[in-house]
């Protein structure tokens, strides 16, 4: 009961100091939405939770001040964005369509978002979105494909560290 009412409410303690910075609090908002419904038993709470998150990516990319160009990390993150879906679509194909296409979406508008980070030049930002990758990666991976002992603790302790270093840049 205690991580129902934790994990929402550690998400909005980061977003207050960013209440000036409205793309970002708004982020941070979106993902404590996320949150919760990710957190409810149902699976029919996941795509809700997914465009959640989605949106909070929306408004992180808008955050990013950093001019749209081909540079040298489009090459890296594109193979891994290829390679998640790959490994992932033996467990996303047996999901209805609307999950497919939403992991599809999802998978490259945080690639979009580490993408647009990491043209800024802010190492801590960049970071940031390195981070929310591999949180939900392991998240996706556990979801659809197997889950490990060692999974929340990690997807917990990338997703408090990427939503930290985002927010710590717009504060």
């Amino acid at each position: 009961m205690v991580k129902y009412a934790l994990k929402p409410t550690v998400t909005l303690l980061i977003a207050y100091p960013t209440y000036n910075t409205w793309h970002i609090f708004l982020g941070l908002l979106f993902s404590a939405l996320g949150d919760a419904f990710l957190m409810l038993p149902s699976e029919q709470m996941f795509v809700p939770g997914l465009l959640s998150f989605l949106i909070a990516h929306i408004f992180y990319i808008a955050s990013f001040d950093s001019p749209t160009r081909v540079s040298w990390p489009a090459v890296p993150l594109v193979l891994f964005a290829a390679a998640m879906l790959h490994g992932l679509w033996p467990g996303v194909a047996n999901e209805d369509t609307v999950v497919q296409i939403g992991v599809v979406i999802y998978v490259f508008a945080i690639v979009w978002m580490t993408y647009k980070a990491s043209l800024t030049g802010n190492m801590v930002l960049a970071t940031g979105t390195v981070l929310f990758c591999v949180s939900d990666s392991v998240l996706a991976w556990s979801k659809f494909i197997q889950s490990y002992e060692w999974s929340e603790f990690v997807v917990m302790l990338t997703y408090y560290a990427a939503q930290l270093c985002i927010a710590a840049v717009h504060c």
